[in-house]
């Protein structure tokens, strides 16, 4: 019908706006990568910056499939098998890049680094995300730590806090609304993601807040779920 074309539509550019406000990580850290690569006379140096080059242009096509995959009415995450090892170690690289320049201190305390199920690439999104509104919080520095644990055998915890001033009590009450921004100009683009991707995972999202920091709780199911039985 022509209401539920007009509601896919809708969808689709809320989407891409998603898609659009995520981009600029990748570019953020292309562009740092590329003036590395412009000071370094070692090839090898140049060979490992140019890897990461490309593994950011891989994301920003990523991001691109799913926008495609929505369209056609495709499955919107891909739930993979993660080694959550080698997962900090360049979550830790990406937000050094995407934060340089900013004197926010990045900490990463893996209690747990075994195996999880998720979308790794929607999973960096919800972290890049919480991690800009972080850094936008506190202009002088500060710090930044993702603790990652396990509650019980049936979920995988993370938390991402820092230590600024808080959430503006204006936008507590609609945290996870498109447009709820305390900043000038702001969308309000980043909850909004971070909210429907851990909902797309079967997780929730909590947080605190107050003049000592704000935290973030997600929880995601531990184990990949049963697929659903393959139609006759």
């Amino acid at each position: 019908s022509e209401q539920s074309n007009r509601d896919r539509l809708a969808s689709i550019g809320r989407m891409l706006a998603g898609i659009l406000h995520d981009l600029k990580t990748p570019m953020t850290i292309i562009s740092g990568y590329a003036q590395l690569m412009a000071q370094a006379p070692e090839v090898d140096k140049r060979e490992q910056y140019v890897d990461q080059i490309q593994r950011q242009f891989a994301i920003m096509s990523g991001m691109a499939r799913e926008v495609l995959a929505f369209a056609r009415g495709d499955a919107d995450i891909v739930i993979r098998k993660v080694y959550l090892h080698r997962f900090f170690e360049e979550v830790y690289e990406q937000l050094r890049h995407s934060l340089a320049g900013r004197q926010i201190e990045i900490v990463i305390d893996a209690r747990y680094d075994g195996t999880a199920f998720f979308d790794e690439q929607k999973l960096i999104r919800v972290i890049h995300n919480l991690a800009r509104n972080a850094a936008d919080a506190m202009p002088n520095g500060g710090r930044f730590q993702l603790t990652c644990d396990v509650e019980g055998d049936e979920w995988i915890v993370f938390e991402l806090a820092d230590n600024g001033p808080g959430i503006p009590a204006e936008i507590q009450g609609r945290l996870f609304e498109l447009f709820a921004s305390a900043k000038k100009g702001g969308t309000g683009l980043g909850l909004a993601i971070v909210k429907k991707i851990v909902d797309e995972h079967g997780g929730s999202i909590e947080w605190s807040s107050g003049a000592t920091g704000t935290r973030f709780r997600v929880r995601l199911p531990r184990h990949r779920a049963e697929a659903p039985p393959a139609a006759p």
